[in-house]
This record gives C-alpha cells, sequence and structure tokens, in this order.
C-alpha cells in the first residue's frame, strides 16, 4: 500500500515527482518480488488496472488500484474519455470502500463497495459492489503460463 498511485487515468496528479520516482524506484522492485496488487490513494477516484509492469500490460506485473473515493468530493475528470487499454475498471462518480479477502496462499478476492443510498433513498446491500477480482499469488501459483511471443515482445 502507497499513498500516491503508480498508473492513473485521471487528469490530476499524472506528472507529480511522487508518482515518476514511485514508477522509476519502486516499480522494479514490484516486479522483481513478485507484487501482486498495489493500492494506492491519493486521487479521488476508482481505478484498477490489469496487471501492468513499466507502463505496459503484463501478467507479471501488479494490479493497480486507486481506492481514493472514500472521502473527499469523488469527482476527478478523466484524462482521457476514452478508457486507456490498460484500464480494467474506473469510476469518478461513486464513493465506496475496498475490501480485500485472503483465502489462502495462492488466491485473494478485491471488492469495492459502494457507499451511500439508492436513488429512492433504500440501502441497498445487494446492489452495491462495483468492483471485483480474483488476485492469484504469483509467488505460489506454478501454473501460471505466458505466451512466449508476449513475453518477447516487451
Amino acid at each position: 500500500m502507497i499513498h500516491c498511485p503508480l498508473y492513473t487515468t485521471f487528469k490530476t496528479h499524472r506528472r507529480e515527482i511522487f508518482i515518476t520516482e514511485a514508477q522509476a524506484i519502486l516499480e522494479p522492485l514490484f516486479v522483481k518480488y513478485t507484487v501482486n496488487f498495489v493500492i494506492s490513494g491519493h486521487v479521488h477516484a476508482y481505478m484498477r488496472t490489469y496487471p501492468m509492469a513499466f507502463s505496459r500490460r503484463n501478467p507479471r506485473g501488479p494490479v493497480h488500484i486507486i481506492q481514493g473515493n472514500g472521502g473527499k468530493a469523488v469527482c476527478e475528470p478523466y484524462y482521457n474519455e476514452t478508457v486507456e487499454e490498460w484500464v480494467a475498471v474506473r469510476d469518478q462518480s461513486q464513493y465506496g470502500y475496498g475490501t480485500l479477502e485472503l483465502f489462502n496462499s495462492t488466491h485473494a478476492m478485491w471488492k469495492l463497495i459502494k457507499t451511500g443510498h439508492d436513488e429512492g433513498g433504500e440501502f441497498e446491500p445487494n446492489l452495491n459492489l462495483l468492483d471485483e477480482i480474483w488476485v492469484r499469488n504469483q509467488l505460489y501459483v506454478e501454473e501460471m503460463s505466458v505466451n512466449k511471443d508476449w513475453e518477447d515482445n516487451l
């Protein structure tokens, strides 16, 4: 867990020194030591990437999550109206919180839960799931196979 994200689909905070230095210093360590996901805040919105390494989708890289939609106004503008190919989910309009369940040494589940009420003012617990992903632990899951041609093009 870090404060500033390494990747963001939002217009604000894109080239802050915290982010560029984290990419240069931390990302090689995340990849080397098979970090499975990186959770950050700083941006007041939500985003989840596909596995990333060195600014490209890579099944051996961590999933990056911005979980910044729990407090201050959620209204960060997008950098591009079209979703970038490395972004799995993004939202700048819903307040929420994340949960992380560690099931065993190989599998974990991340969920984003919307807080608040529906349009009619009633709380709807079954409608509050905004995002969900199973994360496989790269360190222990030996059967992870990657297309050799894909790896050669990195």
